[in-house]
């Protein structure tokens, strides 16, 4: 779910109004800047990247450094059934969450800690 700019994890039930479950659904799409790797995007159209190791929605650019930015390759998580999005354009980095967002982490942390390790569930918004 996002709180302005910036993306942070929280609890969404069915019971959340439809704000709150279309800002809590991003649509998997190709890796702007690979396509074997993913970009996410949420209902208004912004992408997710990385700005300063934060993970922030951004409005898309055409340029490289955003494509880069907004590709994540997704690995195995930590626990099964779950995933882990290494940045594209820094490979020794993942997304891992943190009490004030999310950030990119060195890749072993991420994939040490279960913070760093994300389950894909059925879009909130339809």
């Amino acid at each position: 779910m996002a709180e302005g700019d910036f993306p942070v994890l929280a609890p969404v039930t069915g019971a959340g109004g439809r704000t709150l479950r279309s800002r809590a659904t991003y649509t998997v799409v190709r890796g702007l800047a690979a396509p074997r790797c993913v970009s996410l995007r949420a209902a208004d159209g912004r992408y997710l990247r990385h700005s300063g190791m934060r993970l922030r929605l951004s409005a898309a650019e055409a340029t490289a450094l955003f494509g880069e930015d907004a590709t994540f390759c997704p690995e195995p998580g930590r626990r099964k059934g779950t995933v882990a999005l290494r940045s594209h354009n820094y490979p020794e980095h993942a997304l891992r969450a943190h009490p004030d967002g999310i950030r990119l982490d060195f890749l072993g942390a991420a994939r040490a800690d279960p913070s760093g390790s994300f389950l894909v569930r059925a879009p909130w918004a339809r």
